[in-house]
């Protein structure tokens, strides 16, 4: 098993509860554990249990958001 990655949220991060689906907003200072990344979002393990939050929330936990494809330009 792939060990999990402790993360303090250093903002306010909107996330999906798994399995329910109820969004939710995860207060900076959280410690969460990212337990897998996946399609650019990360699935974490949180005092409110499984979440997912979305890449376009990455920088909440510490990590750059992916760029933008480059759409029509070839690449």
């Amino acid at each position: 098993m792939q060990n999990a990655t402790s993360i303090e949220l250093s903002r306010d991060c909107a996330a999906v509860q798994i399995p329910a689906g109820h969004s939710i907003v995860l207060p900076k200072g959280t410690q969460v554990d990212i337990t897998q990344t996946l399609g650019g979002s990360y699935t974490v393990m949180a005092p409110e249990g499984l979440c997912r939050i979305a890449s376009v929330d990455a920088d909440a936990l510490g990590i750059q958001p992916p760029a933008p494809n480059a759409a029509g330009t070839g690449l």
